[in-house]
C-alpha cells in the first residue's frame, strides 16, 4: 500500500523503510527519490516524487550504483578510509550513494538545484536509524 506525502505528493513506499527514505525525500530541498538496496541491487523500498522520477527509475538507479559501491567499499576499508560516500553528477541530477554496511545501501537522487550540503548531513543522519532497522529486521 503506498501512501502520498501532504507536503510533496512523495510515494512512501510499502514499509518502514519507505517511511524513513519518505521522510528524507521531504527533508532534502530538491530530493527527488530515495531508494534503500541490498548488495545484489534489489530494492529493498524507496520512495519518490511520483511527478518527477518513474518508480522503476529509482529502483534501477539503486542497483547501478551498488554494483560500483560494493567494490568502492571494499577498497576504502582496505586502504583504511571507512565508509565512503559517494556523489555523482551529471547536467540535471546528482545521485549520493552511501553503505551502511556490507549488505545495505542508500541512494538519494537529487535534482540539478538541490541542497547538497542538505542532503549529505541528512543522509549521515539517517543512516544509523536505517542500520537499526535493518538488524531488527534480519
Amino acid at each position: 500500500m503506498e501512501r502520498s506525502g501532504e507536503k510533496r505528493g512523495i510515494s512512501y513506499g510499502v514499509s518502514e523503510f519507505g517511511q524513513l527514505l519518505g521522510r528524507l525525500v521531504e527533508r532534502v530541498p530538491g530530493a527527488e527519490a530515495a531508494v534503500l538496496s541490498d548488495r545484489r541491487g534489489d530494492a529493498i523500498d524507496f520512495a519518490h516524487l511520483p511527478n518527477r522520477t518513474r518508480a522503476i527509475d529509482v529502483q534501477i538507479a539503486g542497483a547501478q550504483v551498488g554494483q560500483a559501491m560494493s567494490r568502492l567499499r571494499i577498497a576504502s576499508i582496505l586502504h583504511g578510509l571507512g565508509q565512503p560516500v559517494v556523489l555523482i553528477e551529471c547536467a540535471h541530477a546528482k545521485l549520493v550513494a552511501a553503505p551502511l554496511d556490507n549488505e545495505f545501501l542508500l541512494t538519494l537522487a537529487l535534482s540539478e538545484h538541490a541542497s547538497l550540503a542538505r542532503a549529505l548531513v541528512e543522509v549521515r543522519d539517517l543512516r544509523p536509524s536505517l542500520r537499526n532497522l535493518l538488524s531488527c529486521d534480519l
